[in-house]
């Protein structure tokens, strides 16, 4: 065997008149013609390369769907649950805490809260969730004027475009509140 190097016969391909077309049409011919030659697999192309990109990998546990947006629903106001309890305040008298709840929906807005008889309002407090597992809380805090009537009070709710008042009635029980929905 030789140390002497030599240079190997080079091979170029045959010498081709120019082309008219610019080298941006050049391109764009041949992205035509590779898409026609691809057309008929983008599905399965499709699956074939994502299931190589994504091969081995599975979710262990899966995100709930998230909640509902209170739009949804034919009448987004209906599916309220309304819990009433007495809390003790200052200087012996007690507040009704009155809890206004849709745990499948979020989305919803308080726009007023009117305490038509029976009391004063103290406060009120949205304490709702959004995103996957959130829920409607809001809070209505109100003192009762000692009188041992029931109280009746109003709540301005929105979701979205729509609105509505909303009118209950809490009666204390001896333990708590009872509310119901009038309307």
């Amino acid at each position: 065997m030789s140390d002497r190097k030599t240079l190997l016969p080079e091979l170029l391909p045959e010498p081709r008149p120019q082309s008219a077309e610019t080298p941006r049409q050049r391109v764009a011919v041949r992205a035509r013609a590779m898409l026609d030659r691809l057309s008929g697999f983008k599905t399965a192309a499709g699956a074939a390369l994502l299931a190589a990109h994504c091969g081995g990998y599975g979710v262990v546990d899966p995100l709930p769907p998230p909640p509902i947006q209170c739009t949804s629903n034919s009448d987004p106001f209906a599916s309220f649950s309304v819990h009433g309890i007495a809390v003790p305040g200052d200087g012996g008298g007690s507040y009704a805490d009155i809890l206004l709840s849709n745990y499948s929906a979020v989305g919803y807005q308080v726009g007023a809260v009117r305490v038509t008889s029976g009391g004063a309002l103290v406060s009120v407090d949205d304490m709702s969730q959004a995103g996957a597992g959130g829920a409607t809380n809001i809070m209505i805090t109100i003192r009762p004027d000692g009188s041992g009537d029931s109280i009746d009070f109003e709540v301005d709710l929105g979701c979205g475009g729509a609105t509505a008042t909303k009118h209950y009635r809490a009666s204390f029980n001896g333990t708590g509140y009872t509310v119901v929905d009038l309307g």
